[in-house]
């Protein structure tokens, strides 16, 4: 079928359905940026079927009129609203009946058509690492594809079940054509009582018509709230729009609302509301029934003067920005780590990394390296503690004692998403912090890439969540990637403005080949791990997700450690020169190319894109890699602007060692 996206911003459900369906379909994609983009859209494209994957606007009368439309809702049949999962988050189970939170005032509501299909799952809405965020890359976006697969099928079942026999083959020979027909076709009342894979009636609470979730229904009393109220306000909120409170001494958005249970806390003798500690940048605090609450991101509120929004920056570097809390303050409140030798805390607190060792096959000790960023950004700060665990791990490598493999983890919702954008554009001088930044990040890549290796320490990158740009190389640089089979990665730096460093023209080529690794980064098309593993990018994928995703990791792990056949020398680095000149080459030859991105004409394309990307800037049109339906115009084949940029084939920077270094950009 020909399938268009109307999206109001291609996101992480909307590549994972992408790269589900395209498979099978032909795919293109809108953004929503008004009702007239969208109507032309479908007339140019004419398609099948028109999906609206993550839409805020409403679909013009104009489209659904005409096209077979399907609206991608995250609640079950029954919920309606722009704000369901806001709802669920903050303790909504349907029991709620005041008619203030049941009307939706508008002529036309959303989210009230006949279903086609429904899946479920459960949540725990005290899991403090649950945010709105986490839920809807994870499980929400894991049932979306289940359902969205299934309507799908079940409206081309449908029609052919309408369809006249002779023309049946017409019909499949054309790609279901005269779909207009489904306009008049309408779904089994089981589609709406019975889930898709377990068959089950939806077993949550009574559903409701719930209306935006506003900021002040998010707010919170200190005095009165408890931690674990106040967290279910913050984390409903994330990522967008934000709880928005004035308990930090001025009205900002607050992001984290992670329950400190810490025996520091319950010995104090504070009032609800007092700042009683920092952390990794991250601020806590204390709560009226003792205990305390990390805040570990802060975004100003937009003024009157304000052209954008105002970055989602660390907590700390927000209160210091606007003179809320000084450096002395910092010193002064900063708590230890909650655990000795990196391991996890056993209670309730605020941890970024930590590391759990383990010994399996013969003996062999592992060393599990969790790092979870939020969003999957890495910022300076935070590569220098990264560092700073992979060098305690490799003092836990002893003669006596040795470790066998070193297992990155990465984060549960994002494994690593490469430079941390948003503090880079709120610095004093982004092109420098950007600068520092990449380095810092390419630091925590040597280890993988020289001193693991020398000491004949294997390494495993596990993605257990969505990975892109430096996040990609970071990985791609251990011996061994594994994937999770729903996560999506994109590994492309070009549509930022940047040429990508993190060793990337080393790893990308020695494990896909000069051509698909020039491919990877010249397209800037989202990877589905099978796509990944297809081109050498991914080594493995393994089917569960969540809890069961890091139990098919360790077994992975293991089997690998105990296989006679999967020794050092079937990894990709056999024959490759690590050493630590070899390896500088490459790091200079690929900043070289960054320090141009950041300080030379060129660097323009950069500053802008980022700074439009952190501030949430409105795009003007949708980019013609993803919108095909625009890519012809009088016999020609349009370009976006980043393919204009006359693109490396890998000929030349310069050769060394055997590996050719790529330049995306002319000089």
């Amino acid at each position: 079928m020909k399938i268009l996206f109307l999206c109001t911003a291609h996101n992480s459900l909307s590549q994972r359905l992408f790269l589900e369906l395209a498979e099978t379909h032909t795919i293109s994609i809108e953004y929503a940026l008004s009702d007239s983009t969208m109507v032309e859209a479908a007339t140019l494209f004419q398609p099948d079927l028109i999906i609206c994957p993550f839409l805020t606007a409403r679909v013009p009368q104009e489209i659904y009129q005409q096209f077979f439309t399907l609206i991608i809702h995250p609640g079950p049949p029954g919920d309606a609203g722009p704000s369901a999962l806001d709802w669920l988050l903050i303790g909504d189970d349907g029991s709620e009946t005041d008619p203030e939170n049941l009307l939706i005032t508008q002529p036309l509501k959303f989210d009230a058509g006949p279903v086609w299909a429904f899946e479920q799952f459960p949540v725990d809405i005290d899991d403090l690492r649950l945010t709105k965020s986490t839920l809807y890359r994870g499980p929400v976006t894991q049932a979306a594809v289940i359902a969205t697969l299934a309507a799908v099928e079940r409206i081309r079942a449908r029609l052919l079940e309408m369809a006249p026999l002779s023309d049946l083959e017409s019909q499949l020979s054309s790609q279901m054509a005269g779909l207009t027909l489904s306009l008049h076709i309408s779904p089994s009342n089981t589609y709406r009582d019975y889930s898709v894979a377990e068959r089950k009636p939806f077993q949550g609470g009574t559903t409701r018509h719930r209306p935006l979730l506003k900021a002040a229904q998010r707010d919170f009393d200190i005095s009165l709230h408890t931690a674990k109220e106040i967290s279910r306000r913050i984390r409903c909120s994330d990522s967008q729009p934000g709880c928005l409170s004035t308990v930090l001494g001025k009205s900002l958005y607050l992001y984290g609302g992670i329950v400190e249970e810490g025996q520091w806390v319950q010995n104090m003798d504070v009032v609800a509301g007092a700042l009683i500690g920092c952390r990794d940048e991250a601020v806590c605090i204390a709560t009226c029934d003792k205990k305390g609450l990390w805040i570990t991101h802060l975004r100003r509120v937009k003024g009157k003067q304000d052209t954008t929004l105002w970055p989602k920056v660390p907590a700390v570097t927000c209160l210091q920005d606007i003179q809320l809390l000084s450096i002395e303050r910092v010193k002064q409140l900063t708590v230890p780590q909650p655990t000795k030798d990196w391991l996890m805390a056993n209670f309730s607190t605020f941890q970024e990394i930590w590391v759990e060792f383990t010994t399996v096959a013969e003996e062999q000790r592992v060393a599990y390296v969790f790092f979870e960023f939020y969003n999957g950004a890495m910022s300076s700060t935070q590569c220098v503690r990264l560092v700073q665990a992979l060098e305690f791990v490799l003092s836990k490598h002893t003669d006596l004692e040795p470790l066998s493999a070193v297992v990155l983890m990465g984060g549960a919702s994002y494994f690593s998403n490469g430079i941390h954008l948003n503090v880079i554009e709120t610095a004093d001088d982004p092109a420098l912090e950007s600068w520092e930044n990449i380095n810092y990040i390419n630091d925590a890549v040597l280890y993988l890439l020289h001193e693991l290796p020398k000491r004949k320490i294997h390494t495993v990158a596990a993605i257990r969540g969505n990975c892109a740009a430096g996040g990609v190389a970071l990985a791609a640089a251990c011996d061994k990637v594994i994937a999770g089979a729903d996560v999506v990665l994109n590994p492309a730096y070009r549509a930022l403005g940047l040429y990508g460093s993190e060793y990337h023209t080393l790893s990308y080529t020695k494990r896909c080949g000069n051509s698909a690794a020039a491919g990877l980064l010249r397209n800037m098309l989202p990877l589905s791990a099978s796509d990944a593993e297809q081109v050498g990018l991914v080594d493995h994928v393994l089917s569960a997700s969540g809890v069961e995703l890091c139990d098919q990791i360790r077994d992975y792990v293991e089997t690998m450690l105990s296989s006679v056949d999967d020794s050092a020398s079937s990894f990709w680095k056999a024959g490759i020169d690590t050493s630590m000149a070899a390896l500088a080459s490459v790091r200079v030859a690929e900043l070289a190319e960054m320090a141009k991105d950041f300080w030379s004409p060129r660097a323009i394309r950069y500053h802008r894109r980022r700074s439009d990307f952190v501030r949430k800037v409105k795009p003007k049109t949708t980019p013609l890699r993803f919108a095909i339906h625009r890519r012809a115009e009088k016999g020609e084949r349009l370009l976006d602007e980043e393919e204009k940029i006359k693109a490396g084939t890998y000929q030349r920077l310069f050769e060394d060692q055997g590996v050719i270094f790529p330049c995306l950009y002319d000089p």
